[in-house]
């Protein structure tokens, strides 16, 4: 009797790759998740920065003008009195701040003292930025310590 060949693998060859790309998968996808965290914190302060360095050229724009802002704690969302003057110098610097949940900046003697920003649960700062740690409870104030 003739003994013919079959071609493909088998069911326990098929089982035996399946468990190899699980564990590799068990291994792999957790660490992976931390680097998307930290990704999206690096993100939020980066876009804190460049808030950061807007409003720092802002203020050096209105003040080369002769307007004068007083010294707090400003929102990109509101726009009335001297938060309105600094947002609409921003606009020309950092038009993707609209995007963002939260965008707020601390103003002291004319000169930018700290940035903040909020994407859904990320949060980041300048110059003290967010950590994969405390990024959830970040606030401006610690962005400006």
């Amino acid at each position: 009797m003739k003994t013919r060949k079959m071609k493909g693998f088998t069911l326990v060859e098929l089982i035996v790759v399946i468990a190899i790309i699980g564990v590799l998968a068990a291994i792999l996808v957790p660490s992976m998740l931390g680097y998307v965290k930290k990704s999206k914190v690096s993100a939020m302060n980066s876009n804190a920065k460049s808030l950061y360095d807007a409003v720092a050229t802002s203020l050096v724009e209105l003040d080369s003008e002769g307007t004068s802002v007083g010294s707090t704690n400003y929102s990109y969302k509101t726009n009335t009195g001297d938060a309105a003057k600094i947002n609409a110098k921003i606009v020309n610097y950092f038009e993707s701040v609209t995007e963002l949940d939260a965008a707020e900046y601390q103003v002291k003697d004319m000169s930018c003292e700290g940035a903040y920003v909020k994407d859904g649960a990320y949060a980041g700062g300048y110059p003290t930025g967010s950590t994969t740690d405390n990024y959830s409870s970040f606030t401006l104030a610690q962005a400006c310590s």
